[in-house]
């Protein structure tokens, strides 16, 4: 039996390095770490030679572990669920960083001296006492100080309409969560290869000071804030911006949704679009379901369903319609 287990563990050892680092990267981190570290010189060579590692740190301690400390220049995603501020710069390999509840002194470690090669930035809702702060690391965002970002999600974004603008051409996705159409132009002005918009539209918004068109912005998801009377004129606005969208994810919880109003503004404002699919939230409905298919050409694939409560917090019904043009 001994030599049995001799002799597997020496074929184990012969295999080339590339099935081993094939093989770790199915394992998480502090596994790797606890379970292959000191094994011998040829394991530990080749697990510092593990690249594209992902790491979570639940707890401000945890950025103290002997893994981290061992594999900090492997780490590419860093997922932080604590507000605390942290030294990125540990971390030079980075790639994404997502943060669910930042505050002001983790947002303001987020320096792009430090994150050369940030490609994602995903910032949950940002608990700020100081608004500069956030407004400071937005504008470094689409002023190109993250040269290599591509995709970039904040919560709220806080932009100054009155910076000069510069371009950054890189970022090509976005998401402005309560984000208001001001904000908005500011993105589309410094973005001019901008393909993908996801916004949760501000309940403040309001037609924008100095809008700007985009013709890049082909894909749109946008979602409105219940209780907002004044959704059917910002999303009026909003397809302003954006006209040759070809693809349009919305959802809106309304108290009665005027169907005829919606086609309007869709035949109006987007000649391109080929794609739809849309999620409404309506306590009445004043036609018949059956009928909705003459208001445009996608109001085809129709389903009516009872909303619940994880749903929306209005009762009533929800339309989800889903179409795409053919040929």
């Amino acid at each position: 039996m001994a030599n049995s287990s001799t002799l597997n563990c020496s074929c184990l050892e012969q295999c080339p390095a590339e099935i081993f680092l094939e093989l770790f990267k199915y394992i998480p981190l502090h596994q790797l770490y606890y379970g292959f570290y000191n094994l011998n010189q040829r394991i530990n060579d080749i697990l510092r030679s593990v690249t594209e590692l992902s790491l979570t740190l639940n707890k401000p301690e945890d950025i103290d572990d002997a893994a981290v400390d061992f594999f900090a220049s492997s780490i590419y995603h860093l997922n932080v669920q604590h507000p605390i501020a942290i030294k990125f710069n540990r971390f030079p390999s980075l790639r994404s960083i997502v943060s669910l509840l930042p505050r002001d002194r983790q947002l303001r470690c987020i320096k792009s001296k430090d994150l050369p090669n940030l490609t994602h930035l995903t910032l949950g809702f940002a608990a700020i006492w100081d608004c500069e702060i956030m407004a400071r690391l937005c504008q470094r965002i689409i002023s190109n100080k993250f040269p290599k970002l591509r995709y970039c999600s904040l919560w709220p974004p806080v932009f100054d309409t009155e910076a000069v603008i510069i371009q950054t051409p890189l970022l090509t996705h976005i998401e402005l969560k309560e984000g208001n159409l001001d904000d908005l132009c500011v993105v589309l002005n410094s973005c001019p290869n901008l393909k993908y918009l996801k916004m949760l539209v501000s309940i403040y918004a309001k037609a924008p000071v100095k809008p700007i068109q985009s013709l890049s912005v082909k894909r749109l998801n946008v979602s409105f804030i219940r209780g907002d009377s004044n959704w059917f004129e910002n999303f009026d606005h909003l397809l302003s911006l954006l006209p040759n969208i070809k693809r349009l994810f919305f959802h809106v919880c309304v108290v009665q949704m005027d169907f005829n109003q919606l086609s309007s503004i869709l035949n109006k404002r987007l000649l391109h679009l080929r794609y739809l699919q849309c999620e409404i939230h309506s306590t009445a409905f004043p036609i018949k379901l059956n009928s909705l298919r003459r208001y445009h050409s996608l109001f085809n694939n129709i389903d009516l369903q009872n909303v619940d409560d994880n749903d929306c917090r209005c009762d009533g019904l929800k339309i989800c319609i889903n179409d795409e043009k053919r040929g």
